[in-house]
């Protein structure tokens, strides 16, 4: 019989742990970049009237011409913030999928004296005063999903590159101009802008440093107020720990 003293040892199967320790979080992620857009205007809009602007409803946009939107393309910019970014690695040290949510804004600098106005027919007219600076800002509720592939594994900096798609919500739209008649001034309103954003990203980079670029799929302008058709890009640098 065995004594009482005798120790019995019972070893229980090892509970295993399915936490990937690939996967990665970032908080707070910038951007910061130039920004311009594509006029996709109708032809006709501009060459039949040049000097402004008749969209088929009736709404006018008055002493309109095809360069009224032109842009100051060095100070226009593009700066996201991500509040947080996480990546889940798919293939080890080789593919994985990035999501994540922030603020994308726009400034949109124009040359000529136009102004947004919620109280004007069509939202936007020429202006009788001279701006020293005249911007649109357009900020956005944002959500990107990209696929990511490391292109040299095993590599102290490696090359690596970014595709997916964006989807983002209006949340302001300002009108900030400075002029010597009427001071600092700022507009809020939605000026017939598009809700919506849905844009294709991508990004290439070596070791930390990252080039990413933006093209939209989406008009600027709500297409049911306007017939301005404008689509915006935007290329700049990134600066996030993933």
């Amino acid at each position: 019989f065995p004594s009482h003293d005798m120790v019995v040892n019972i070893s229980y199967p090892k509970i295993r742990k399915f936490n990937n320790i690939d996967n990665r979080t970032s908080y707070f992620d910038w951007d910061f970049g130039f920004a311009n857009y594509i006029d996709n205007s109708p032809v006709l809009l501009y060459t039949a009237m040049p000097n402004s602007i008749y969209p088929p409803t009736g709404n006018a946009l008055p002493y309109m011409d095809a360069n009224s939107l032109s842009l100051n393309h060095l100070k226009s910019s593009n700066v996201n913030l991500w509040f947080v970014q996480q990546r889940v690695k798919l293939i080890k040290n080789f593919a994985s999928l990035q999501y994540g949510v922030g603020f994308e804004m726009f400034n949109f600098r124009f040359e000529k004296n136009i102004s947004f106005r919620e109280d004007v027919l069509g939202k936007i007219k020429y202006d009788n005063v001279i701006f020293s600076k005249n911007k649109l800002f357009v900020k956005y509720l944002t959500v990107p999903v990209k696929l990511n592939f490391n292109l040299s594994p095993g590599a102290s900096k490696p090359l690596h590159a970014s595709i997916g798609m964006s989807a983002g919500y209006l949340l302001k739209a300002r009108n900030k101009q400075i002029s010597a008649e009427r001071g600092k001034e700022k507009y809020n309103g939605t000026f017939n802008l598009n809700n919506w954003r849905v844009a294709s990203i991508a990004e290439l980079g070596f070791g930390n440093f990252t080039l990413y670029g933006s093209y939209s799929h989406t008009n600027l302008f709500d297409k049911q107020e306007t017939i301005l058709n404008l689509t915006p890009i935007a290329i700049g640098i990134k600066l996030s720990d993933l």
